[in-house]
């Protein structure tokens, strides 16, 4: 009951709704009818091979069997790319279930060696085009790993962001920005974002970059405040950088007011829904956690959008 209770898809609308998280409510909704239509097809197939009487009772119990494999089988699994010598990938990712292997926790590889960080990479050797008869999937160290210190590896993009993350494996990954490595390559997930919902629009931020379409909103914002602040007519005379200060001051302010939004404690509507029951207790848990992550990562935003803002507008030549 603890590991169903630990995935988002098998949460109740009132707790989900505790994570003000869209982000988070968005892919529940579209794990739930994929994982109905597998617990459908599974269950009717064991009823078949089991010659199960088409009993309401026993049939709720076999779907609730097969829910709590495929829960095993999710957060367990790991998803390893299948690539040539030379590192091109050939072939769709292999999702591969493994004995020892999937006691290993999760540790970013997009954090300063410390606490919390991998320390281990893994993947699959000896693997020939369309051979897998001598493949082998392999754990090595990616730097060395002091006595005593546990073994953790990176789960990869299903778990970043942290939304991603409690919805595919049941954890909100811990955020620490003293620890966080700015990484350059586009292609890859942001390790940690936040929603921002400015002017009626929904906008998904990190501490290191600022969305276009944001400061597009913010800055035409700016636009009709104009005629009521002469700080906004000295700036655009000064930039043509659509982010001004004034600009990165009004969205850290808006980030300021959204992380404080998050903390605030949620209204608990009367609905049947029992909230002492640990299973609650702990589906609730995590969705603070979420909150907190959230929390965080917007404050670390509007605190260098408030430094950008702060800084001299041309500097020395």
């Amino acid at each position: 009951d603890r590991l169903r209770a630990s995935l988002p898809v098998h949460w109740g609308e009132e707790v989900l709704a505790t994570s003000k998280c869209t982000a988070l409510e968005l892919a529940v909704d579209s794990a739930y009818f994929a994982r109905a239509t597998a617990v459908m097809n599974l269950s009717e197939e064991l009823q078949r091979a089991l010659d199960c009487n088409d009993e309401g009772a026993e049939v709720e119990m076999l779907e609730r069997k097969c829910h709590n494999a495929l829960d095993i089988v999710q957060t367990r699994a790991c998803r390893v790319e299948r690539k040539c010598e030379d590192g091109v990938q050939w072939g769709p990712p292999l999702r591969i279930l493994a004995p020892i292997f999937d006691f290993i926790n999760h540790g970013s590889s997009r954090t300063k060696a410390g606490d919390g960080s991998a320390n281990a990479s893994f993947g699959i050797e000896n693997e020939l085009t369309f051979d897998m008869h001598n493949a082998k999937l392999v754990v090595r160290a990616s730097r060395d790993i002091l006595e005593g210190e546990e073994v953790l590896i990176d789960y990869g993009d299903s778990a970043r962001p942290a939304w991603r993350c409690l919805t595919s494996y049941g954890f909100v990954p811990e955020y620490n920005i003293d620890l966080e490595i700015d990484t350059e390559e586009e292609e890859q997930n942001v390790e940690h974002v936040a929603e921002l919902w400015m002017n009626g629009l929904r906008f998904e931020v990190d501490p290191h970059s600022v969305p276009f379409d944001l400061v597009e909103v913010a800055a035409a914002q700016a636009l009709l405040d104009q005629e009521d602040d002469d700080e906004v007519e000295e700036e655009e005379e000064e930039e043509d950088n659509l982010l001004t200060p004034y600009v990165a001051r009004a969205i850290a302010k808006r980030a300021t007011e959204a992380a404080f939004h998050l903390i605030t404690e949620p209204e608990m509507v009367d609905s049947e829904e029992d909230w002492d029951s640990p299973e609650l207790v702990h589906a609730a848990s995590l969705a603070g956690l979420l909150r907190w992550s959230q929390h965080r990562v917007l404050l670390a935003f509007a605190d260098n959008l408030k430094l950008f803002s702060s800084s001299p507008l041309e500097e020395a030549e």
